[in-house]
Parts: structure tokens; sequence; C-alpha cells
């Protein structure tokens, strides 16, 4: 910005005003005539009304003079002013064109994520720029351009948005092979959302990608358990014939008197002794 500074008072000076009369030695010519205010100048021709032509003619080159160096003054302050109003209308073009640009790495929000509304100082304003998030793709990050210092981001998840009036159908072989398959295809195609700058679609097929990798996983873990079950069950069945085989009951066939004696064969749960020993209620009379 411009440091021009100029000072807008048109007053004189106040000193009281000169009625003498300028000097007119021979061979003086009015082009040596110095300036005088107007004030000097009306004090002057009253106080001497029986001036000469020549004095007359030396006040008025006098007042012509002073009103000369006041216009170009004025002029120079006047080009002054409008360069620093040049150069205050270009910073703040500058400042409303940084204010309105979006950070690195995000977009203006023209409707990209419709209803991202930020709290800020207790009110809550729509986002004005947003950005997928960076360490989460199912979600973004949002700005309203009017953050503090320190103050970052918020992030929120978003899903892509329903086409009105569209009948859904099953998804292409191909898409679905790219969501599921290796991790180039699935790069590829998610690359390619980026381009349509949809945040919701560029969410879901990540979000579809997460899902499924766990599914997988899952899955693999429930077949591993499976499988461990089933080995475990085969080890009973091996065990129980193995005892079988080798007459282990009547190698211990005295325990069971014992056992025959138990008020309870097989142990009740704690569910089933609740029920199984529960007062039984009154019987009602007549």
């Amino acid at each position: 910005m411009s440091s021009y500074s100029v000072n807008l008072s048109n007053e004189l000076p106040k000193s009281a005003p000169s009625t003498s009369l300028p000097s007119s030695p021979a061979g003086a010519s009015t082009t040596d005539a110095t300036p005088l205010s107007p004030r000097s100048v009306l004090a002057a021709l009253d106080a001497h009304p029986d001036v000469s032509a020549q004095q007359l003619r030396q006040l008025v080159h006098s007042l012509a003079l002073t009103i000369q160096t006041h216009a170009s003054q004025h002029a120079s302050q006047v080009a002054g002013l409008k360069n620093v109003i040049a150069d205050l209308e270009e910073n703040l073009g500058q400042v409303a064109e940084r204010w309105d640009s979006p950070p690195e790495g995000y977009l203006r929000n023209d409707d990209l994520v419709p209803s991202f509304d930020i709290k800020q100082d207790g009110n809550w304003v729509c986002a004005r720029f947003v950005c997928l998030h960076t360490g989460d793709p199912t979600c973004v990050h949002g700005l309203t351009g009017n953050e503090k210092p320190g103050e970052g981001p918020c992030s929120k998840p978003v899903y892509a948005t329903p086409v009105h009036g569209l009948v859904p159908v099953a998804l292409p072989s191909w898409f679905h092979n790219m969501l599921i398959g290796r991790t180039a295809r699935f790069e590829k195609l998610r690359n390619a959302a980026h381009d349509t700058n949809n945040f919701g679609i560029i969410a879901d097929i990540s979000r579809y990608r997460q899902d499924h990798n766990l599914l997988r996983q899952l899955v693999q873990e429930q077949e591993m358990l499976s499988a461990k079950l089933e080995l475990v069950r085969e080890h009973l069945a091996l065990t129980r014939g193995r005892l079988k085989a080798t007459n282990a009951p009547n190698l211990v066939g005295q325990l069971e008197w014992e056992e025959d004696r138990r008020a309870e064969p097989v142990p009740y749960t704690p569910k089933q002794r609740q029920g199984r020993f529960a007062t039984a209620p009154p019987f009602p009379h007549a």
C-alpha cells in the first residue's frame, strides 16, 4: 500500500494579513511577484485606496501566483489520493480473491457435500471448502474459510446420494470385479471416481471395499474355527473309541455304585437348578 499522505486543509495561515503594498522598484516586472494570500491583497487594497496601476498589477500577479500554487498543490494531492485508492482497490481485490480461493487440496463446496454444517462461534456455518479425508476415504474434511489460527478442519462421513427417479439395478459384473479385485484394478476405479468429484460415490466405493475385506477376513476366521471344531470332534471320537477298546469302565467299575447313589446324575446349570428347586406356588382354595 502506498505511504502517500496528504493535508486536506485548505485554510490559509492564520497570521495577520499584511497591509503593505508590494514594492515596485524601477525596472521591476510582474514576473518578480511573490505569492500573496487573498486576505493580504484585500487588506492592502483597503489600506491603500489610491494604489497605483503598477502596484495593482503587482497585487494581481501575486494573487494569481498564489492561486496557481494552490492549484498545483491540489492537483498533486488529487493524484496522490488516486494512487492511494488504486492501491487499496488492488489490495482489496487480492484479499477477496484469497478469501474466495480454496486452500490447497480443497474444492469449493458447490453442493458437493450438502448439509455440511460446522459450528463456529456458536453458529452453524455451511462448509465453503471440502476435500477427501486424509486418513479415512469414507469421510471428508470441511472448512468455512473463517477459521481462527489453530482451528483445524472438521470431518464428516459421506454417502452416495441416490438419483431421483432412478430404478436401482444390479451392479455390472465388471464394476463389482473392480470393487473386490486386485489392488491395481480397485485403485483405477477409485481414481476414476475421484475425477467425478462426487464425494459420496468415492466414499461408498471405499466403504464397499473395506466391508468386503472385513467380511472375507471374518469368513476365513469362521472357516478356520469350523475346521478346528471338526478336528476337536474327531479327537473326541478317537479318544472315546480307545476308551471303549481298552475296557476302561471295567477297570474302575468300583465307582459305579457311587455314581448310582448321586442325587443329580448330571450336573445342572444355575438356570436349570433354579427351575428344578423353585418353590411351587400354593394350590388355590375353592
